[in-house]
Parts: C-alpha cells; structure tokens; sequence
C-alpha cells in the first residue's frame, strides 16, 4: 500500500493519450483506493458479528467488484443447505448500495461542475437498497462465528483497473464509429460485467463535450439496469431457490427506485 501511494504521489497527472482520458495518476489512484478498501474491509470483518460482517462483507466487496462478491455469495447459499438466506441477502443489499455508492462518488468527482440529475439517478436505488438492508439486518440473528473472509488479492484490482482503462479506450471508438446508440449498447454490455468502468467511461466523454447531460443520465440508468440483470442471472445461475426468491423481489423493487429516478432526472435535464 505505501508502495502504491508513493507511485501514485510521483505519477504525472497530465493524460498520455490521444484523447486525453488517461491520466497515470488517476489510474494509480484508483488502484491505490480500491487496495486499502479491500484491506480494511477484510480485516474489520473477522472482527464482526453477522450481521454487521455480511453488511461489511457486501460494502466493501461491492466498492472492490459487486459482480464478484454477488457470485460469491450465491454459492454460500446452496452450500447452506437453503435456510434462511437473510446473511447473503444483507451482503447482496450492501454490494448493491456499494456499487451504487462509488457511482454516484465516480460521478460526482469525475465531472467540473455537479448537475443535480446526474445525482438524482442514484438516490431512489440508495434510498431503496437502504431500506431493503435495514428489514434483513433486523431479521437476521446476530452470531459471532468465524467470519468467512478472503484474502488480500491485488491481480482482481489490477485487472479492473486494466479492464477500466480498455472500456475508456473501446467507448470512444464505439462513439466515433456508432454514435450514441452504439454507446448505449457498449455501455449495457459493460456494465453486466462491472458498471464502474463504463461511468467512468461515459463521464470522462461528457467532460470532453461529446455526451449531454441528458444523454448521461440515460447512461448512467442503462449501467444500473444492466448490474441489476447480471446480479439477477448469477443469483439464479449460482444460488440456493430461497435466495432467489428473496433476491427477485428485492431487484424489482430496486428497478422501480431507479425507473422513478430515471424518470425524475429525466424532466428535469
């Protein structure tokens, strides 16, 4: 981790490409934040009850890579012989809010002046998937077993990061060659992989003056939507038929919050 911040303290932070989207600097920066997470993350959660170790689990896997943490927990819940799966519904809702979270955060830092629909697209998602984590954590009787933690791995954070890096690349050839609409299928395409880098992605083009306000507002609700879809397929694909259920009814209502955002953002651009 020292390591990584010297390097990212010595990086130049002017952009090396053609199109001026990668900065050193930024990407050991992100590399930086996404390594001291996941340390933390691990290292509270072997001190934690269930409850609050499924949140942490969820939070901090969800900051690191939802996508990830989602399969993982959908393969603990078949392996609980399906009982009750309030723990791996409070890491889904907590990977979820995560996800959400750093979005809103990658929108709020990555753009020069703040537009309030670009925010509103987040809140009825994290309104909703707080709500949703404060029922499961009542449900769900607190245990102080052996928290189920993995180790600290840094290929996961570089190959994001590399795969953040192409994404910004391939979104501006899709654009050039495709227009917008080739930009909302790529952007739905990435995001049923890992929505943090088609954000950034989309972000980074509406600073450089080729996406509208509105238009990114579309694309930020199509990211949300398609991370919803591929948690969905994992869960279904990887879980026990409790999970499932209960995972079901949380997304839709989940694709509700955001279909009111979505539609709130939208008047208002």
């Amino acid at each position: 981790v020292l390591s990584l911040a010297i390097l990212t303290w010595l990086l130049p932070a002017t952009p090396l490409d053609p199109w001026n989207l990668l900065s050193p600097k930024k990407i050991a920066s992100m590399i930086l934040a996404l390594t001291v997470i996941q340390v933390f993350g691990a290292f509270m959660v072997d001190y934690l009850g269930t409850r609050t170790g499924a949140i942490l689990t969820g939070f901090f896997g969800g900051l690191v890579s939802s996508t990830i943490t989602t399969a993982s927990l959908a393969k603990r819940s078949k392996a609980n012989n399906n009982k009750n799966p309030s723990g791996e519904m409070l890491t889904f809702l907590a990977a979820t809010g995560a996800m959400l979270f750093e979005g809103l955060a990658l929108v709020i830092t990555g753009t020069t002046s703040v537009h309030i629909t670009t925010v509103v697209i987040f809140i009825g998602p994290i309104l909703a998937t707080i709500i949703m984590i404060f029922f499961q954590y009542r449900k769900l009787e607190d245990r102080y077993d052996q928290a189920d933690t993995s180790k600290f791995k840094i290929l996961p954070i570089l190959k994001l990061s590399l795969f953040i890096i192409a994404i910004l690349a391939v979104s501006k050839i899709s654009q050039n060659f495709f227009g917008k609409n080739g930009l909302l299928v790529l952007t739905s395409l990435i995001s049923l992989f890992e929505i943090h880098g088609s954000i950034i992605a989309n972000v980074q083009l509406h600073e450089a003056g080729s996406v509208s306000v509105k238009f990114l507002c579309s694309l930020l609700a199509v990211s949300v939507v398609a991370s919803y879809i591929s948690k969905l397929f994992l869960i279904f694909t990887l879980g026990s038929p409790l999970l499932k259920s209960f995972a079901t009814k949380s997304t839709l209502l989940l694709f509700g919050s955001l279909a009111v955002s979505w539609l709130i953002a939208f008047n208002l651009a």
